[in-house]
């Protein structure tokens, strides 16, 4: 029998009878794109056809079939638009060898003059889960970084990677950006879903009546408007909508009326009652769109207490507490920690996750960095999800993608009916083995201590700090001493609510438990970029793990360096707590550094937009303290310390020299002041 034989190379071209439908235009734009990309050669021309079939009687799916018709055509045959482009993808990935996640690990293409194509069995892998879908939130990163001079570009390779690995759904960003962004989404063939904290994906109040007060209550004909518009700009797209109200931002809309005490009920009726209107809305206007509600926050309390009433077709969506855990997320010193798996499902609805790889809570999350808490609890988080009948729907809150792509990728391949859950050893090894061409023991062994080093801050086990642990503190600690307050704010979830010196005392604890292991994984993680010898895995190592280890051992370096100052100013010792601040300012500039100094120009500035972790407003505050401390000890002409430490006596006691050259800067004297006082023999 003669082998079916399909050579593609720079003469095959990529076509479709519909280059008007977007998406079946971007499908053939990147096959055509990925095969000038990994081919060199000339052969016959030939062409890959992308042909979309009626529907049958049977319900549609988007899977797709491939067809040899002989060497100048192939078929890629779907019933759905979507379908032809996974069918692309899947041409790409597994006939022209391109890695799902090659442009957030910039994964080297392997180049032939020409491919020899002949097997043609590939199809859309059996999944589990009918939703799957990534929020792009808090996207502070990607909002500040545009790559090939295209912010568009960049949400498109987001797109890609996400249709890559099998998702269909997407939130494509926060507020304004996700608007922004909604008709790219689609264009590429995502089914678009909505924040929790914007119901149908409508507007915020306060953005379209400035001048207003965002209450429900006093202007329901307003935000009705708002609902209505919203559905209508959507319809005519795949949508699931979602349904609910929490009030003006992400908080509950009771918080925001103190002239009222609400009682659970009351609450609960406003919340059935808007929850109602705009299901009917959405049947009116979009009829048998899909619709969810998101049992976050405040409402898991009031669905517990069966006070939710809710329409019998949407989605019930329940959320992790932003550290990868299936119960109840803390809301300031407020943890119950209700289960989340065990709920009764007694209305039979369908149930999904809303599931965070990477969380912003302005107090121990990961947002920077990889998750602390490891890839196989995750998989095994997920795998009870899937027992718990929970995956109808999974929306992982991606972040910036790429500081997460270790845990999006493992959670991708959960959404497959036949994922195993795999040891933490076997996911990190392959995922390293699939990545690093070199080191590779070296660079699994960075990885696994990664999981070992972080701090416990509670007693259980999801509960380790992450990169926001110290870049907060830092400046919490700051504000404290400058400001005489007598306690951290917003800290007595962590420490109790005890005098600041009780708490900086519980912080220290905190820290001294991991600190020597974070110092020893960064010294490691150094050593080892600096073994890799080829260009490529050392870049990706820097940016995928060394970055990342750089940010939880010099924040916390700094964060320590400034506690370690207060105490020498409480017991009147200036110049070391000078000395100290110093320390503090210099640890946490060696993160900058590692931004400044990165070896990649396309990743170069991706931090550079740092709002929330703000290494760089801890530079500012740190130095401010330094000041501070020198403006305190150092004399109104910041002539003493050098006096007293640097000069000769005979120098020191003759007054005129104070006039002979200017005061020594603040970094001037800081390191000549450690040569004497700490770095002498």
């Amino acid at each position: 029998m003669t082998t079916q034989t399909f050579v593609i190379s720079q003469n095959t071209t990529v076509l479709t009878a519909n280059m008007a439908d977007p998406v079946l235009k971007n499908a053939s734009s990147i096959l055509q794109r990925d095969i000038q990309r990994v081919t060199t050669g000339q052969s016959a021309a030939n062409q890959i056809v992308l042909v979309q079939v009626k529907e049958t009687d049977q319900q549609p799916t988007d899977d797709f079939e491939i067809h040899y018709v002989d060497s100048q055509k192939v078929e890629i045959k779907a019933t759905t638009t979507l379908g032809l482009m996974y069918g692309a993808l899947a041409v790409s990935r597994e006939v022209l060898g391109i890695d799902d996640f090659w442009y957030f690990m910039d994964t080297p293409m392997k180049k032939s003059p020409t491919i020899n194509w002949t097997d043609f069995s590939q199809h859309l892998p059996d999944f589990q889960t009918k939703y799957r879908g990534w929020f792009v939130n808090d996207e502070l990163l990607l909002t500040g970084w545009a790559d090939h001079d295209s912010k568009d570009y960049v949400w498109d390779r987001i797109y890609e990677t996400l249709l890559r690995v099998g998702g269909n759904l997407i939130v494509p960003g926060t507020d304004k950006e996700s608007r922004f962004h909604r008709a790219g989404a689609q264009a590429m063939g995502l089914i678009i879903a909505h924040h929790h904290a914007e119901p149908l994906g409508a507007e915020m109040f306060a953005r379209v009546y400035p001048n207003l007060e965002a209450s429900y209550l006093k202007y329901p004909e307003l935000f009705k408007k708002i609902w209505r518009d919203s559905i209508l700009a959507q319809r005519g797209h795949t949508v699931v909508y979602g349904l609910g109200f929490r009030g003006q931002g992400d908080r509950p809309f009771w918080l925001d009326d103190p002239t009222h005490t609400w009682t659970d009920e009351e609450k609960a009726q406003v919340i059935n009652d808007t929850i109602k209107l705009q299901y009917d809305m959405v049947q009116e206007l979009d009829p048998g769109a899909q619709c969810s509600v998101s049992i976050y926050g405040e409402l898991t309390g009031l669905f517990n207490e069966s006070l939710l009433k809710l329409p019998q077709d949407v989605i019930e969506i329940w959320a992790d507490n932003g550290y990868g855990k299936m119960v109840s997320r803390r809301q300031g010193d407020d943890d119950p920690r209700s289960p989340v798996l065990t709920i009764p499902n007694k209305a039979k609805r369908a149930r999904g996750i809303y599931y965070h790889v990477t969380f912003h809570d302005l107090q121990a999350s990961s947002f920077l960095t990889l998750l602390l808490n490891s890839p196989h609890f995750v998989a095994e988080e997920i795998a009870k999800v899937r027992a718990a009948k929970m995956d109808t729907l999974e929306l992982i809150n991606v972040g910036n993608v790429k500081p997460h792509v270790l845990f999006i990728r493992e959670i991708a391949r959960s959404w497959r009916r036949d994922y195993q859950v795999r040891s933490e050893t076997d996911i990190i090894q392959e995922y390293v083995a699939h990545y690093y061409s070199e080191a590779q023991s070296e660079i699994s062994g960075i990885y696994q201590a990664y999981f070992k080093a972080p701090i416990q801050y509670g007693l259980h086990d999801d509960q380790k700090a992450g990169d926001e642990f110290a870049t907060y503190l830092i400046r919490k600690v700051v504000k404290a001493w400058m400001g005489h307050y007598p306690q951290l704010e917003a800290m007595n979830w962590l420490t109790g609510n005890v005098a600041l010196d009780e708490q900086l005392t519980k912080v220290t604890q905190l820290i001294d438990t991991k600190y020597a292991a974070w110092d020893q994984l960064y010294r490691r993680a150094v050593q080892v970029y600096a073994d890799i010898m080829a260009k490529q895995p050392q870049r990706l190592f820097y940016n995928d793990m060394l970055l990342g280890i750089a940010v939880h051992a010099c924040s916390l370096h700094a964060l320590w360096a400034t506690i370690s100052a207060y105490r020498h100013y409480q017991q009147a010792e200036i110049v070391h707590a000078f000395l100290g601040a110093d320390e503090a300012v210099r640890a946490n500039d060696e993160i900058l550094r590692l931004r400044r100094d990165n070896p990649s120009p396309k990743w170069v500035d991706f931090f550079h937009n740092d709002a929330y972790s703000n290494v760089a407003l801890n530079a500012t505050k740190l130095r401010r303290l330094r000041s501070y401390l020198r403006v305190l000890g150092d004399g109104p002409d910041e002539d003493q310390w050098e006096r007293q430490y640097l000069m000769e006596p005979s120098d020191a006691r003759v007054m005129l020299l104070s006039n002979t050259h200017l005061a020594l800067s603040d970094d001037q004297i800081a390191k000549k002041l450690r040569e004497q006082l700490i770095d002498e023999p």
